[in-house]
């Protein structure tokens, strides 16, 4: 079982909460906004806080030459790909829940991690792992007619969840001297263009929310996920081995149903509970707090 220290446990509880609710927030914002319009916006607020922190806190914007072939790959697969996939498999799915696909991710980095950075896959992680992407079948066990009658759209969000353990992978090759923020704000720089090409084509409709609940879903984003919970993670992604970065992520859909029927009276089915424990169980496995020193 990994030890977790106390400030990455902290960061895990918060990133867990906030990215779980950000489900729920997410869908009453898009019910008014234009894909492409609101990524946009929260491009542009994620840059808007970072520059903002480096520039009081006297942190170098600049990034060594050496490290922009690494990045540009890096924002291209975490910004860029990440987003414009899932978004593509998702308006192909005619199932919200079917974008729970982009939660292959963790398998995706469990055996990456172990080509990539010769991280010992142990039998705890294989065993979380394997209890991990159970869960996800279980979670998903009434959408696989949804699935196969949108094959393209299931590809692009397991691509979408590809892509995001690729650049978990590159993020983490990233020198320890070189801030988390100065990454976040090259990540948003050169892996924002496609977004705004895309709102360039492709916007339409609204440029702002008229419902409160969609401007709740909207402030959310661009204050909250992209103010901190983007930081947060990519934090969490430097300091733990990748297999446990990943394997725990897979508590946040968990929270995102809670929330999801908390915020949008979704009911659970019989399944999602199972999904539940499964899930806990294979977060446990590789999470635990590291004891006070005496």
């Amino acid at each position: 079982m990994s030890v977790l220290p106390r400030r990455e446990l902290w960061l895990f509880i918060a990133v867990v909460v906030l990215w779980g609710v950000n489900w729920p927030m997410m869908k009453m914002a898009l019910a008014e906004l234009n894909f492409w319009v609101f990524r946009s916006y929260c491009i542009a607020a994620g840059l808007f806080w970072f520059v903002g922190y480096n520039l009081k806190m006297g942190i170098p914007l600049g990034l060594p030459r050496e490290h922009w072939g690494r990045m540009l790959i890096c924002a291209l697969c975490n910004v860029a790909g990440w987003n414009i996939l899932s978004a593509a498999g998702l308006n192909m799915l005619p199932s919200g829940r079917a974008g729970i696909l982009a939660y292959t991710m963790p398998l995706w980095v469990v055996l990456l991690s172990r080509f990539m950075m010769n991280e010992v896959l142990t039998k705890t992680r294989l065993t979380a792992i394997t209890l991990g992407m159970a869960g996800i079948a279980l979670l998903l066990v009434d959408e696989f007619q949804v699935l196969k009658s949108a094959p393209i759209g299931a590809l692009l969000m397991v691509g979408a969840g590809l892509v995001w353990a690729v650049g978990i992978i590159l993020f983490k090759g990233f020198p320890k001297e070189i801030p988390t923020t100065t990454l976040m704000i090259w990540s948003f720089m050169l892996g924002g263009w496609p977004i705004v090409l895309g709102l360039v084509i492709l916007g339409h409709g609204p440029w702002l929310p008229t419902a409160t609940s969609a401007w709740a879903g909207l402030l959310f984003n661009v204050v909250i996920v992209f103010g901190f919970c983007w930081f947060a993670w990519n934090e969490l992604v430097r300091a733990l081995p990748a297999q446990v970065t990943g394997i725990s992520s897979l508590a946040v859909p968990i929270v995102g149903f809670g929330s999801g029927m908390l915020l949008l009276g979704e009911k659970p089915r019989p399944f999602d509970y199972v999904a539940l424990l499964a899930i806990v169980a294979a977060v446990s496995l590789v999470l635990k707090p590291a004891r006070a020193k005496s």
